[in-house]
């Protein structure tokens, strides 16, 4: 009896050592099982039932988040206490945000395949932007090319066009530091001041993701 127990054990142990990851679909369906590979758009992953070893695949779109060692995130895509939300838009608000402003404020548009777009104003000035995302949500840091327009009319400075990286914290803290190439140079730039082909861009603030 003492021998068919521990043969029992053995042979479900490779059930126990596989299984380490979990998934969790939208409908609140959980899976144990042994992720093997990701893309952009599917989970692999491995199971075992009855001792028999099965692979199978998931889109990404039906999951809500996956963990690795089980109480491990690896990546939630809701990103928030509310797991089953998925935001698609984002305002950032904070100094030099909306194209270099004093103060200003940019609204991002997530569009598809870790892409979006942003527009933004303040005081005074505005600007525009194409951001691409490292992870795929809007709840994550990204590379951008910013076009920045600084003053209007008598207060116009300048115009710059460069890239910039976007950091975005896991809840509200955002900064970015690029290169703006000199596009155009305004009335308002001081005459005795010589107008650099590049300088040094920067923004610091807090984004809020809906």
């Amino acid at each position: 009896m003492r021998k068919i127990f521990i043969l029992t054990l053995v042979l479900s142990m490779p059930s126990f050592l596989d299984a380490q990851d979990l998934i969790i679909r939208n409908d609140g369906e959980k899976t144990k099982c042994k992720i093997t590979q990701e893309d952009s758009t599917k989970l692999y992953y491995e199971f075992h039932k009855n001792n028999i070893q099965f692979k199978a695949s998931i889109n990404r779109d039906f999951i809500i988040s996956y963990y690795y060692d089980i109480d491990k995130i690896k990546r939630d895509f809701r990103d928030s206490i509310n797991m089953h939300q998925k935001y698609y838009n984002c305002v950032t608000i904070g100094v030099l945000q909306g194209g270099g402003s004093l103060i200003g404020a940019d609204l991002e548009i997530y569009l598809i395949n870790k892409f979006g777009i942003q527009f933004g104003a303040g005081l005074i000035g505005y600007g525009l932007g194409l951001n691409y995302h490292i992870k795929p949500k809007i709840r994550s840091s990204f590379i951008s090319l910013l076009y920045w327009h600084q003053g209007y009319q008598a207060t116009y400075t300048q115009s710059l066009l460069g890239p910039c990286y976007v950091f975005r914290g896991r809840r509200w803290f955002t900064a970015q530091i690029g290169l703006g190439f000199l596009l155009q140079e305004g009335p308002a730039w001081p005459s005795s001041k010589t107008h650099t082909p590049v300088m040094l861009t920067y923004a610091i603030g807090g984004y809020i993701p809906w």
